[in-house]
């Protein structure tokens, strides 16, 4: 569809007159321009101003204005731009600082000592020896590999890899130059890596009808934590290897007197640090792993106005709230009903956000931006989302 004949279907769906349309359109196209139209999500051929005259036109008469002024005035898109340098950022304002700490701390030289020989050889050995994990196919750790100059085998784009791949990272950091006169050296550090989280709960979270902790958080501290000792005496020495390389913790130092994680996201609710943190306690007491020390860091805290102008928004909860602009089948979702779903029109665990991500649109978002259907009864988001692991 050109932008002539959307601007004219919009126009029409929206009962704008000429001069109306001629006042709203500049603005959306040059939006749709700069960042709509690169939504990953969209069909091939498909632009920002077709999606929304058909988006618009699912709603009724009375609603289509609220919705329309909903898009205008609080959508929030964060463009693939603007996340690379969010990611950038993960590395310059928060990785690099904590391992220039552990340089300084372990040369014992004092903070601002950061160009001293001593300081920068311990810098490059902290920075080879630290372990890139990647939480989800959003967390854009190529970005962050690449820019931060991390070795291709100190980076895991999933926190499950298998025995080889372990034992060819352990390997390949051992025969680094950079880390020669080191005895055995092993992964220091860990940094799992994130782009966004509303609610934290997919990544740690306690569920009542089970009595279990379940989460990204709690099966990698697992894996880090896991024992490897030899049991059987008739394995032999190989054997033994092949087989604790099926766990995490084949690659940190089995004699570590703490296991420290650094948990950083890129964007991120002060609701989902909370929740995080909160868990996260509580599993490390429930399990006994005193020794496992944590920090959590975001680059951008999302404000809880976000959400809250949405909430307050009385004409717009009273369009979000009719049945036909969500699918039913949501709350009966098993991850949807991970959260609240008192108010499932609010998107997961009742966040109530207006954001999409260029990737992809996180369900912690308001379900009218991401639902999509096969069904052409079923109401479409203006920006569908796929499922993420």
């Amino acid at each position: 569809m050109n932008s002539n004949l959307a601007s004219q279907l919009l126009s029409s769906v929206m009962g704008w007159d000429y001069v109306k349309l001629n006042t709203e359109r500049p603005g959306l196209e040059f939006m749709g321009n700069m960042k709509y139209d690169a939504y990953d999500r969209f069909m091939p051929g498909t632009r920002f101003m077709s999606n929304l005259v058909q988006w618009l036109n699912q709603f009724d008469e009375e609603d289509r204005q609220i919705a329309y002024k909903f898009v205008k005035d609080k959508l929030v898109f964060i463009s693939s731009t603007q996340m690379n340098y969010l990611v950038n950022l993960l590395y310059d304002l928060k990785i690099k600082t904590i391992l220039l700490k552990k340089a300084t701390d372990y040369t014992s030289m004092p903070s601002y000592m950061l160009c001293n020989k001593r300081v920068q050889k311990q810098y490059e050995i902290e920075k080879r020896s630290s372990l890139i994990v990647g939480l989800s196919d959003g967390a854009h750790t190529d970005i962050l590999r690449r820019n931060a100059g991390f070795n291709n085998e100190q980076v895991l784009t999933n926190y499950y890899p298998d025995s080889k791949k372990l034992g060819d990272m352990l390997s390949a950091l051992r025969n680094d130059d950079k880390l020669l006169g080191l005895e055995h050296p092993h992964f220091r550090s860990i940094f799992l890596i994130d782009d966004f989280t509303a609610s934290g709960k997919s990544f740690i979270r306690y569920q009542k009808d089970d009595a279990h902790y379940h989460g990204k958080l709690k099966k990698i501290i697992d894996e880090l934590c896991a024992i490897n000792d030899k049991e059987d005496s008739s394995i032999t020495d190989s054997e033994h290897e092949e087989q604790t390389a099926r766990h995490l913790s084949y690659l940190l130092d089995p004699s570590r007197s703490e296991t420290y994680i650094y948990i950083l996201f890129c964007m991120a609710t002060n609701k989902a640090k909370e929740n995080i943190r909160k868990s996260l306690n509580e599993y490390l007491n429930a399990r006994g792993f005193n020794n496992v020390k944590y920090e959590i860091h975001v680059i951008q805290l999302l404000d809880d106005s976000l959400s809250q102008e949405i909430i307050n928004n009385s004409d717009l909860i009273k369009v979000l709230r009719k049945p036909k602009y969500l699918h039913q089948n949501l709350k009966q979702d098993k991850a949807y009903k991970v959260g609240n779903t008192t108010r499932p029109y609010l998107g997961f665990d009742e966040c109530a956000l207006p954001l999409v991500l260029s990737h992809n649109t996180p369900n912690n978002s308001l379900p009218i931006l991401w639902q999509d259907s096969d069904n052409d009864n079923q109401f479409k988001g203006l920006f569908p989302r796929i499922s993420r692991h």
